[in-house]
């Protein structure tokens, strides 16, 4: 376990633990303490942060298994090496309190998904349930069970990986480390509780495969498998009634799928499939067929890592909305002036300390805000882009930064008063990405667009045409292109007269003299 020292100061407003995690807003409560969302510092990156604060461990009757519980959970998370599983980073104590730092997943609660649109299709409702029996196939060959495996401990992910939360509860089936849960605790959820778990806190395999035999049913029927007024009727009813067929709720699904559902939900777990392996191989005949496709959306949707198995993906974030403005009100003046000042502000800080990520986060925060439209007229929200831009491209995220100037050139063509500077300068910058991105012929072609139009409408402009130059020239030399590359060069040259063009100058001697040396 790693331990660290005293607390650092708050950085722009915001907490900061173990002098790198800063904790920028809360995104719930779990099983074992507060969620939050966060920035690890040192590696830029988006991170999940798990606090166990000391009013709860005061609140217990049992301070010390608590504090073993939460140390557990980070110990059994890491262990289970699986993509459906979120990646533990760290873990450690802050004063009184133990945090686990974790994988931030972009994504949907599956309680949310069956909440809007259950009952599901077959292929949604399989593609959930074969990627959950995966997970379990890896935690149950580590030797460890979930216990409360439901709903709100499941996200699909943008991509359409599912990801199982919260093994906080898990037990150990083998020797070597105390179980953690007291006589008489009962933990797990009434709703998804095996009839094992309920009676004597029983904690297999079987009870994790009643568990998504459970949550199966909900995708298919929109339902529960049983439902009474409080916990105690809900367990009753698990371990006396028997579940009905999905068929006579009036589903349509396939007979051996109806048969996997019921022998999942078998009062006797010995009556249950054998293990997560083989409930996977049953349900592989319902799960989509692969296709042919050169990329996919990340868009949530769970068939697709077997529709598109390894599929390169086309975009890594969610599109701003397109909904119209009136649905959300207007923020109060003053504060979203002093909320867009401040947020501006901190971007730049947080750019000057290398935090490019965190950084355009921020500003595009401020873009998706439509409470603050009225402030943000289209020449601010064009700085703001043309910033957000500039901040991924210094970060090293030629994508994210290439979506934005694309943007950019899209408003700039509906306005007319855009100075062609910028336009030249927004179109450089994209190309530069594309340069970055290994898009040489499409990058070629809009560098020699663009080198004539400096051409014609900038002249004046020498250093900007020097240095597109040697871009393009270097291209082309990648691409074989050598004659025109040399002539670029000698331009490059010819044209050079300022003590600034000494750096251009410099470039093009040294690829020239390398052309030379390769004969080409």
């Amino acid at each position: 376990m790693t331990v660290d020292g005293d607390e650092e100061e708050p950085v722009g407003g915001n907490r900061v633990i173990a002098r790198r995690y800063e904790l920028t807003s809360p995104i719930g409560r779990g099983s074992m303490g507060e969620v939050w969302s966060g920035y690890d510092q040192r590696l830029d990156r988006r991170i999940a942060v798990k606090l166990l604060p000391a009013a709860k461990l005061a609140e217990s009757d049992d301070p010390q298994t608590l504090t073993k519980r939460f140390v557990r959970e980070a110990q059994l998370t890491a262990k289970v090496e699986h993509p459906g599983v979120p990646a533990v980073h760290d873990v450690g104590t802050e004063g009184d309190e133990l945090f686990l730092v974790m994988q931030r997943i972009s994504g949907t609660g599956l309680a949310d998904i069956i909440a809007e649109h259950a009952p599901l299709s077959v292929s949604w409702a399989v593609s959930v349930a074969a990627q959950i029996a995966a997970v379990l196939t890896s935690a149950h060959e580590a030797s460890l069970i979930h216990r409360d495996l439901k709903p709100s401990n499941v996200m699909i992910a943008d991509s359409g990986t599912v990801k199982v939360l919260d093994f906080g509860i898990a037990a150990v089936l083998e020797g070597g480390h105390t179980k953690l849960t007291r006589a008489g605790d009962s933990m797990g959820t009434p709703s998804y509780m095996a009839p094992e778990q309920a009676m004597n806190n029983t904690a297999t395999p079987a009870g994790d495969l009643y568990s998504l035999g459970c949550v199966l049913h909900e995708l298919l029927s929109g339902e529960r498998v049983f439902d009474a007024p409080g916990a105690p009727g809900i367990v009753h009813k698990h371990m006396s009634v028997p579940p009905t067929p999905l068929r006579e709720c009036g589903v349509t699904v396939p007979a051996e799928l109806e048969r996997l559902v019921l022998d999942l939900l078998a009062k006797n777990p010995q009556e249950r499939p054998e293990d997560a392996r083989e409930v996977y191989r049953r349900l592989l005949p319902y799960l989509p067929a692969p296709e042919d496709s050169a990329s996919v959306p990340d868009n949530g949707d769970p068939t697709t890592p077997y529709r598109h198995p390894h599929a390169p993906r086309t975009s890594r974030r969610r599109p701003e909305s397109t909904g119209a403005p009136e649905e959300v009100p207007l923020a109060d003046p003053r504060k979203a002036e002093e909320r867009i000042r401040s947020e501006q502000q901190r971007a730049n800080e947080l750019v000057d300390e290398g935090r490019f990520t965190q950084a355009a986060e921020l500003l595009r925060s401020l873009l998706l805000d439509r409470s603050l439209r009225r402030q943000l007229t289209p020449d601010r929200r064009t700085k703001i882009r043309s910033n957000l831009a500039t901040f991924h491209f210094l970060g090293g995220d030629y994508r994210a930064a290439l979506e934005e100037y694309t943007t950019l050139l899209a408003e700039f063509d509906d306005d007319s008063s855009v100075p062609i500077t910028s336009v030249l300068e927004c179109r450089f910058m994209a190309a530069t990405c594309r340069t970055e991105l290994g898009e040489d012929q499409r990058a070629a072609r809009e560098l020699r667009s663009l080198l004539n139009d400096y051409l014609r409408l900038l002249p004046s402009e020498l250093e900007r045409i020097l240095e597109v130059r040697v871009q393009l020239a270097t291209l082309l030399s990648n691409t074989g292109e050598t004659n025109a590359a040399r002539e670029l060069l000698r331009q490059v040259l010819a044209a050079a007269t300022t003590e600034e063009s000494a750096l251009h100058v410099e470039q093009a001697r040294r690829m020239l003299a390398r052309l030379d040396e390769l004969g080409r």
